[in-house]
């Protein structure tokens, strides 16, 4: 427990832990670090819908990846970019949304499968609640917006 707790502080105080530490808080992190995680070491797309917008979201993994994943989403049509955060449990995605990139604006709770990510959307407030549906698109896939959902099968207003 010592070690950890040292660990921990020199952490904290900016120095890096000596290298047996580092290993064997790797290796235990390392199962959970499956498909989920690993989807979003480069950038990735991924075009579907909120609610009965049709969106494209860019996520990736943040620096360091322990940190999480962070991207941004727009709608089509609308120039508008709102900046996402969040972290990824297994198959599980959690986001917060932030449209000024100070005050949050929106929660995402979603779940992987294959590749579509869904799930729900709601206010900082919780108030509005929106279901969404994305799928990652693919270099072949990339035509018109319109011409994707619709293949993707998620064309169809909600």
């Amino acid at each position: 427990m010592n070690t950890a707790l040292l660990a921990g502080a020199m952490l904290l105080a900016g120095m890096p832990a000596s290298p047996a530490l580092s290993a064997s808080a790797s290796t235990s992190a390392a199962p959970a670090d499956t498909s989920g995680k690993a989807l979003f070491m480069k950038p990735v797309a991924l075009r579907g819908m909120l609610g009965d917008a049709q969106i494209q979201v860019t996520l990736r993994t943040k620096e360091p990846a322990e940190d999480g994943i962070e991207g941004e989403y727009f709608v089509f049509g609308g120039s508008h970019r709102v900046l996402l955060a969040g972290e990824v449990e297994g198959q599980e995605v959690f986001m917060e949304e932030s449209e000024n990139g100070t005050d949050v604006s929106g929660q995402w709770d979603g779940k992987l499968a294959g590749e579509t990510l869904t799930g729900e959307w709601q206010s900082a407030d919780g108030k509005i609640k929106k279901p969404f549906s994305l799928r990652i698109v693919r270099a072949e896939d990339k035509g018109s917006p319109g011409q994707n959902g619709r293949a993707a099968g998620q064309g169809k207003q909600q």
